[in-house]
């Protein structure tokens, strides 16, 4: 049990490093399910789920609301260019103090990417990146490296472990539109997912997520909640200045060096 505990819990670590800048709407799953496959991306393709061995098969009706939920997550990951900011909650009723409220910024063109949550910001530019903690008020620098932009759902995939994971689609179709939501009241670390997104905009608005509490898992009122809200997505448009090296660096005679709002912080060269 102290085993299982365990790794739980990193799990919940890594939900919270990741989630914030928008990476957990697709690697949440990956997180639960344990299938680090997915992180090397996969083509979207059509949902036919088999019979899993627990029984438990989704309706022509349920696989079509999942299908309409794919079909969101594809658009948004076939923009080349886009801006998107929201907001992330956490509440813990076992702890008070882990609660949070974070605001995120989310920003792609190309391969090129930004992140920010709270006070970190994350860059990630054809020949540079670059991470900033306004908390220390350092800058690290290094070699470009390749971060994998969210959304990239595998679809077949994640419906074949929601199946195998016992989760099944709460409401009909008419109740639901724009929302799917899948319940499990016994899974190890997550009980209900929530998907809110305008199926006419092809957009997500929000996930919502209700996490156990390993100490009673039975106790649904113990459940740790997480809600991400995204209150702006636009397409074909991004901030200038977020993607711009200079926004963040000047090249000097001795390297880089911090620049504009960022110039009185400490640099750390990771070359």
């Amino acid at each position: 049990m102290k085993k299982i505990q365990s790794l739980a819990m990193k799990k919940y670590a890594w939900l919270l490093k990741i989630l914030v800048p928008l990476l957990a709407i697709t690697v949440v799953a990956v997180t639960f399910a344990r299938v680090p496959h997915w992180l090397h991306g996969a083509p979207h393709t059509a949902v036919t789920p088999p019979v899993a061995d627990n029984g438990v098969t989704y309706s022509q009706e349920d696989k079509n609301r999942l299908n309409e939920l794919i079909a969101v997550y594809a658009h948004m990951d076939s923009c080349r260019v886009v801006f998107a900011s929201g907001a992330m909650d956490a509440t813990d009723p076992a702890d008070s103090t882990a609660s949070l409220h974070s605001p995120f910024r989310f920003c792609k063109n190309g391969d090129e990417l930004y992140y920010q949550t709270g006070d970190v910001e994350m860059i990630a530019l054809k020949n540079i990146y670059v991470s900033v903690s306004h908390n220390t008020k350092k800058m690290f620098v290094g070699p470009a490296r390749k971060v994998m932009p969210p959304f990239q759902l595998p679809a077949d995939s994640l419906v074949r472990i929601w199946m195998s994971e016992h989760y099944t689609l709460a409401g009909s179709a008419e109740e639901s539109k724009g929302s799917v939501r899948l319940l499990c009241g016994n899974h190890i670390t997550c009980k209900e997912y929530r998907f809110d997104y305008d199926p006419a905009a092809r957009v997500l608005k929000g996930l919502y997520m209700r996490l156990t509490n390993l100490n009673d898992p039975l106790n649904n009122s113990m459940d740790k909640e997480v809600k991400i809200s995204i209150n702006q997505w636009r397409e074909d448009h991004i901030p200038d200045a977020l993607l711009r090296p200079g926004s963040y660096l000047v090249q000097g005679r001795e390297g880089w060096k911090p620049a504009g709002a960022y110039a009185d912080y400490t640099l750390i060269s990771l070359f």
